[in-house]
């Protein structure tokens, strides 16, 4: 049989003050929860303050190392990106100018290391490849600095990757000119003639590295195509005129020259330059007033020839004085004997043959007494120019 025990009812005191405890902890339960949550949004802020605070002293010690570094001193630059990353750990931008602040200082041993320990991370970042590069020249590494040059080429940036890959093969084809290896200097100059945009003063600075590279032909065409461009700059004149007078393009030179004098911008350029330019122009003018061009009347060639011949015979007698030298151009003085000395232009007029052989003494005379006393000074060495590379001249 069942028992069943039967509860008192509460009474209306007990009842309330049941309900005052559940309140009473719901209240603290609510209060803890509340508290929790303000710590927590509390904390939250006090780390974003504390992660911008730091952001803020990674990029104060940062503008202040790269100040410091663009400034010449690289000391101090190490010394603030040191502390720019204490804020900033791990930053490769910042790592990588800290490696550069240090070769800058000269502690190429310490930068290389530091270069190589972020290219494991990094292998195809083109700007620390360019950074190992100068390392690499700077140590006297050739081998080591073009491979660094070429994969720099090869490899990736940050912001107009054309324009810096650009900028890296003309340092490049710097680089190779220092140490004479002209021929590689060339290919690079003609790869980044053909990529860059045709703009004078990119084209310019490509044109002046084939002139330093022993290429003036290249060079002259350069010039010569943005000489075309309206309001070419004086320097584009400047640069055909030297170079078409260094490859033995006369005419190509005179013209290029007198519209560089005429130039407007022509009157800025330094006193040297403006000297410069002018002796070349009157020179060539003068080569192409002695050159025998084989389209003039025959008078007018008879009479280049005997001039010619007189400038000649005149720098043998000269040269065939010093007693070291007669005997180097015993032949020579026999070879002159056999022409006329008072040769007239009706003697030329009168003898093809004659006016072939006579020219072709003089331009052999010009090049064996430079061999032998020196270089020619005056008309002598403007028949020299013109012997170097006759048909040339009046080449367009």
């Amino acid at each position: 049989m069942a028992v069943f025990e039967l509860r008192t009812p509460l009474s209306a005191e007990e009842r309330a003050e049941k309900r005052r405890l559940i309140l009473r902890d719901s209240i603290a339960l609510m209060s803890l929860f509340l508290i929790t949550a303000i710590l927590a949004v509390l904390t939250y802020f006090l780390f974003v303050s504390f992660s911008r605070h730091r952001d803020v002293l990674a990029r104060r010690w940062r503008t202040s190392g790269e100040a410091a570094l663009n400034s010449g001193h690289p000391e101090e630059s190490i010394q603030d990106l040191h502390a720019a990353l204490e804020y900033a750990p791990g930053n490769r931008d910042i790592e990588i100018e800290l490696a550069m602040a240090l070769a800058a200082a000269n502690r190429n041993a310490e930068a290389t290391a530091y270069f190589n320990s972020l290219l494991e991370a990094q292998p195809g970042n083109g700007l620390i490849h360019l950074q190992l590069a100068r390392l690499a020249a700077k140590e006297g590494n050739a081998a080591l600095a073009e491979e660094h040059y070429q994969n720099a080429l090869d490899g990736t940036w940050q912001g107009d990757g054309y324009v810096k890959r650009r900028t890296v093969r003309l340092e490049l084809a710097g680089y190779l000119i220092s140490r004479k290896s002209y021929e590689k200097a060339q290919s690079e100059l003609r790869t980044a003639a053909g990529n860059a945009p045709d703009v004078p003063e990119t084209q310019l600075e490509i044109a002046g590295l084939m002139e330093r590279a022993q290429d003036p032909a290249d060079a002259l065409e350069i010039y010569r195509a943005q000489m075309r461009h309206r309001d070419a700059p004086v320097e584009a004149f400047e640069g055909a005129g030297r170079t078409a007078y260094m490859v033995g393009r006369i005419a190509v030179a005179r013209e290029s020259l007198a519209r560089a004098v005429a130039h407007p911008g022509f009157a800025s350029q330094d006193e040297i330059t403006r000297e410069s330019v002018r002796q070349m122009l009157a020179d060539s003018i003068r080569i192409l007033d002695l050159y025998p061009d084989p389209n003039l009347n025959v008078q007018a060639l008879a009479g280049r020839i005997a001039t010619n011949a007189k400038i000649a015979r005149a720098r043998l007698t000269s040269c065939f004085a010093n007693t070291n030298a007669a005997e180097a151009l015993a032949e020579l003085q026999d070879q002159w004997e056999q022409i006329p000395v008072n040769l007239t232009v009706r003697m030329l007029e009168q003898n093809p043959q004659l006016e072939q052989t006579t020219m072709g003494l003089v331009y052999g005379t010009e090049e064996q007494t430079a061999q032998v006393c020196g270089a020619p000074t005056g008309d002598d060495a403007l028949l020299l120019k013109i012997a170097e590379m006759p048909l040339a001249v009046q080449q367009q």
